[in-house]
């Protein structure tokens, strides 16, 4: 999911909306390159496929994204490219060294394990009137809950603060779905979101579980001004089979199993160089690896630099883990802390440091805790350009 670098793409097309009729777009790229001090699991495990296993890891992520404004409605669509820089690894949408997602593609009979996704990204027709939007289409439905306006790094280049922000939940991918959101004014909205399971991150055909009757939920209530956000998201996935790249649930006859999740988010601006940010999330399912998140981080801006400082606290949830690495009832710390600087009004550099930190005997396999480790540390560097047109 690029939940954390397309929230910006989510505050360009609100200006857009805004703005005088005609064509609007935009290009985002992000390089991204990390080193661990321990081996990690990179891709879901699986009978069909060999286990992919690095310290290292390198992506590049490129968005174009064009739309067309005429009174009430907008038209728009995007092409989204993302690649694994380096041999030996999976990519993943949302940090090169984090647990990779359906890195697989089926062929025929066989299934393999890829390291890009190339495709229409969204596709999509909004009406906007008063305080009433509604959209609908293939959309990166990520882009339109769990944003934080007060404490995100520079909402041109992306949000800084997610390494751990949604561990326990992930939202659905770009789907056909239809999303709804009300203005009541004064600050205070809802937003409904109602789409395909899982969707597809390259094609249109985004709604083959929704046909089958497996669709995902979210509800979310926010209330911010200037100086304070806070957000309370209602996640329902239902139990589904079909993933993107034609892969499927790898169990015959069987399916994903579904999720409900609940997070609570607050942020607050104490000045003009400080912010903090809080979320605690909750989330119940079979298959769920993790089931409990806090999260508490604070934001320093001082000229071009600004710096996230964060410490989050996630819960296994299951005895079934990967190769037995960690346990239920393990809690995994992480501490992390970027160090940005704006280059210029497009361009950002960023540099990050991640502490992972068992109460067990051992890490996940996926932070790192491939061979026994209780602790792994993960050093990245990135650069990160926002072009709008």
């Amino acid at each position: 999911m690029l939940a954390t670098l397309f929230s910006c793409a989510a505050q360009a097309r609100d200006a857009a909306q805004e703005s005088s009729d005609g064509w609007r777009g935009f290009l985002l790229d992000n390089v991204t390159f990390q080193q661990s001090t321990q081996d990690a699991l990179r891709n879901r495990h699986s009978p069909f496929r060999p286990d992919l296993v690095t310290d290292q890891g390198g992506r590049l992520q490129n968005l174009f994204a064009l739309q067309f404004k005429q009174g009430d409605w907008t038209v728009m669509g995007s092409y989204a490219d993302n690649r694994t820089l380096g041999g030996g690894s999976a990519y993943s949408l949302t940090n090169p060294m984090a647990f990779g997602v359906n890195t697989v593609e089926t062929v025929g009979t066989s299934r393999e394990a890829v390291d890009y996704k190339s495709g229409l990204h969204e596709l999509a027709a909004t009406y906007l009137k008063g305080g009433t939007m509604v959209m609908l289409g293939k959309i990166d439905t990520s882009n339109w809950y769990l944003a934080d306006p007060i404490f995100g790094g520079d909402l041109n280049h992306g949000n800084d603060y997610g390494n751990a922000a949604t561990r326990v939940v992930a939202p659905p991918f770009p789907s056909v779905a239809l999303v709804v959101k009300q203005d009541y004014g004064n600050g205070l909205s809802l937003t409904g979101i109602a789409g395909d399971a899982f969707g597809d991150r390259e094609t249109l055909d985004a709604a083959r579980n929704l046909v089958k009757g497996d669709p995902a939920y979210v509800v979310e209530l926010n209330f911010q001004d200037q100086q304070q956000h806070y957000q309370l998201t209602f996640n329902h996935i239902d139990a589904f089979r079909f993933f993107d790249k034609d892969a499927v649930w790898p169990v015959p006859g069987e399916k994903a199993p579904q999720v409900n999740a609940v997070m609570a988010s607050a942020s607050y601006r104490f000045n003009k160089s400080w912010a903090g940010f809080g979320r605690a999330s909750y989330a119940k399912g079979e298959g769920q690896l993790e089931d409990v998140n806090f999260l508490v981080g604070m934001r320093y801006d001082l000229g071009k630099f600004y710096a996230l400082v964060s410490q989050s606290a996630t819960r296994v949830g299951t005895d079934n883990t990967p190769y037995q690495q960690g346990a239920k009832g393990d809690i995994t710390f992480v501490s992390e802390l970027t160090l940005n600087y704006k280059l210029n009004s497009f361009v950002t550099l960023g540099m990050t440091y991640d502490m992972y930190h068992s109460s067990g005997d051992s890490l996940l396999a996926k932070d790192g805790g491939w061979n026994g480790a209780k602790r792994n540390q993960v050093m990245g560097l990135r650069v990160t350009s926002f072009l709008p047109f």
